[in-house]
């Protein structure tokens, strides 16, 4: 079969594979999502605990980010496509996800190409664009559709996260430092440097209910808690993680818990593999329990709260999407789910209580053009 005819028509397989943490090269653009209506649709999908194409989007892209805007469209950022066969680049590109027609459209230009970047919709209504590229801020006004360097200058070579506090200002973390900073957006300034305790890679910061920010796994057993308040890192009561992974998400619940699932973890002699283990962060103990285990390991995956308090996972494995009830405890395919081809991708929860996965690639690592919106 030539790539062009792959590219056209192709149904990816949809067994349950692991997806290889390493990527490899894409030689080809996929325009298919495993037997979904590609015309898209405004809804996606009328029936319940079902997906549907939405799209398709302006670019297929991967480690891009989205990031819902105050008037409930979503911005997709910079990540990596294909420019010829076998090369990549990181993007300037951005487009806007309009929930009501269902439809992708271009918008301005990031300053430089980013991949791997991460961004949080600040209290001015503007969004904030950390790392993956030459410039490290950059800023994005929804009013004008434009993107704009910012005069802060931050010495986090790898931000790993962006967590807006309840003051307004800005914490971020990042890759392999003890370094962390705080971005007042008001001043577009970097207001202060602050030292971590531990050096870490690929962890979670989840904003608390408290206004505390945890910062969990990274390869590291330990967690750490942020106050906003003092600006600074403690251990909460010297909680271990049941598992030490990194690549994991990090979900707050409704209760004021943190659900933990998946990422990679270390088997011995420096052979890491993806894990279906997941395990809860108690804020009022403070302690991780409730050992439990998604029915697929996962790495590279999304988990997205749901309006009714469950979590949706999609992507980091060949298998179906899954949800997890906090009430019993349990985890359950979403069957028929294009979702679980996805790695690479991001999750949005709209203002209707819908969820868009937008980009990624397949388990072939081919690129999907068209977005998916799961209706609950």
């Amino acid at each position: 079969m030539t790539n062009d005819s792959r590219a056209r028509g192709r149904i990816p397989h949809c067994g349950r594979r692991v997806l290889p943490v390493v990527w490899s090269s894409l030689a080809v653009v996929v325009l298919c999502a495993c037997g979904v209506d590609e015309t898209g649709s405004p809804l996606g999908s009328v029936a319940p605990r079902s997906f549907g194409a939405v799209g398709p989007m302006v670019e297929p892209r991967r480690d891009h980010t989205a990031t819902l805007l105050s008037d409930g469209t979503v911005l997709v950022a910079g990540g990596i496509h294909v420019v010829t066969a076998g090369v990549e680049e990181p993007l300037t590109s951005a487009e806007v996800f309009d929930p009501v027609t269902g439809r992708f459209r271009r918008t301005g230009n990031l300053p430089d190409g980013r991949s791997g970047h991460v961004a949080a919709l600040l209290s001015n209504g503007k969004v904030l664009i950390a790392g993956g590229g030459q410039q490290s801020l950059a800023l994005y006004d929804p009013e004008s559709g434009s993107f704009a360097g910012s005069a802060a200058g931050s010495r986090i070579q790898r931000p790993r996260s962006v967590t807006a506090l309840p003051d307004g200002r800005v914490l971020l973390l990042g890759d392999l430092t003890f370094t962390a900073e705080i971005y007042d957006p008001a001043r577009d300034i970097i207001v202060k440097t602050l030292n971590v305790g531990t050096r870490r890679i690929q962890q979670t910061a989840t904003l608390l209910n408290s206004g505390d920010v945890l910062i969990a796994g990274g390869a590291r057993g330990l967690a750490e808690r942020f106050d906003p308040v003092t600006d600074r890192f403690t251990a909460p009561g010297g909680a271990s993680l049941q598992v030490v992974r990194f690549g994991h998400t990090a979900t707050l619940l409704e209760d004021g818990r943190v659900l933990l699932a998946g990422g990679s973890a270390e088997f011995g002699a420096g052979v890491f593999s993806p894990v279906s283990s997941t395990e809860i962060f108690d804020p009022e103990l403070p302690s991780f329990r409730d050992p439990g285990s998604m029915l697929m390991p996962r790495f590279g995956h999304s988990a997205t709260r749901l309006r009714d308090g469950k979590v949706l996972i999609v992507g980091g494995a060949a298998a179906d999407a899954e949800i997890y009830d906090p009430d019993t405890r349990v985890f359950q395919f979403v069957g028929g789910d294009p979702g679980r081809i996805r790695s690479g991708a991001t999750a949005t929860l709209l203002n209707d209580g819908r969820v868009l996965v937008a980009g990624g690639v397949d388990e072939d690592f081919l690129y999907l053009e068209h977005g998916l919106v799961y209706n609950p």
